[in-house]
């Protein structure tokens, strides 16, 4: 029981690994760690799609050169890290992950077993590992009101970036393909739904400039923010009006 830690969170100097990083949580997950202003931390971001690798660290690399924070992308399957890791956030739900994760860690770590693994499956965990090495696992999203009030605190004071989590937009019309093209990992990334944006398909930001320039020049560098919504609504708003 003493070797608890106080809390779930990453600590200073944490070398963190997120397993199954090109994902949309997982890189909300990098994202939150790169921003959320914990010194000395350093970013591993793990996945097996080399194209999701690519996409989230044309999001992350200019945020870790601008916080000072290590970040580095890699695919297990082709490159091995010859690192052990404080804290790793499981995001697939595969069991051998978590297996892999005890092997992987540093005396005193954290492994949150984020992804929702079925209560059914079971997995073989070294528990000597486990216990000489003083680990812990955590497996809950669940939050509180004062976990929502501390994110909110940290994107209303510009510490945490919401707009790059966003990878498409669609009105209700093009919801149904949104959760098919989640359901397939076709987008890697949240997909932002407008019930205003009547008519609107599922669109990636990829393709905003081509299919809707007067919305897509406003990204910048690709990156969804405040004008560009403001674009997309005022677009439709003139559309339904007749205007």
């Amino acid at each position: 029981m003493a070797c608890i830690p106080e809390t779930g969170e990453v600590r200073v100097g944490d070398k963190i690994n997120v397993v199954g990083a090109g994902g949309p949580m997982g890189t909300m997950h990098v994202i939150r760690n790169i921003c959320q202003g914990v010194g000395g931390v350093s970013v591993f971001a793990a996945d097996i799609d080399e194209n999701r690798l690519a996409v989230l660290s044309k999001l992350a690399e200019p945020l870790a050169k601008k916080n000072n924070i290590r970040y580095e992308p890699y695919n297990p399957r082709t490159h091995k890290i010859e690192e052990s890791f404080d804290y790793t956030v499981v995001m697939a739900p595969m069991p051998e992950l978590v297996s892999t994760s005890v092997k992987t860690a540093e005396k005193g770590a954290v492994i949150n077993i984020f992804a929702g693994i079925p209560a059914d499956v079971t997995a073989t965990i070294d528990l000597n590992a486990y216990i000489e090495k003083q680990l812990y696992f955590i497996g809950t999203s669940g939050s509180v009101l004062e976990d929502m009030k501390r994110v909110l605190a940290k994107v209303e004071s510009r510490h945490l970036d919401t707009d790059v989590s966003v990878a498409a937009v669609c009105g209700l019309d093009g919801a149904g393909d949104g959760i098919r093209a989640v359901e397939k990992r076709r987008i890697s990334g949240k997909i932002m739904v407008y019930p205003a944006c009547k008519g609107l398909g599922l669109t990636e930001l990829s393709r905003l400039s081509e299919d809707m320039p007067d919305v897509g020049k406003y990204l910048v560098k690709g990156i969804w923010n405040k004008k560009a919504e403001d674009a997309l609504l005022k677009a439709y708003q003139k559309s339904q009006s007749g205007v």
